[in-house]
């Protein structure tokens, strides 16, 4: 819950969705668990769902456009496209 709310915060902060912002990392990590996106895309953060650092790293990284963030930061439609490979199918 802790990281939840401080995700929240870092959004607030940032001025930036919520809901878009959870939805994009949603999707990077069940691009993560499916093998689409490895460590090497993501700069060494462990994308696996239950993580509350890695959740954290990517609010942060999407604010700042950094790494992964950037594409995260077009929102699902555009990174799955990008990503392709099926990811369109679990892209909220």
């Amino acid at each position: 819950m802790h990281a939840i709310l401080k995700s929240v915060e870092l959004c607030q902060l940032n001025g930036i969705d919520t809901v878009s912002t959870g939805g994009s990392i949603a999707l990077a990590m069940e691009s993560f668990e499916k093998g689409l996106l490895t460590k090497d895309d993501t700069a060494g953060v462990d994308l696996s769902f239950g993580n509350p650092g890695a959740l954290l790293q990517m609010v942060e990284r999407i604010a700042k456009r950094s790494g992964i963030g950037n594409l995260l930061a077009e929102g699902t439609m555009r990174a799955s496209a990008k990503l392709g490979r099926g990811s369109e199918k679990w892209a909220v």
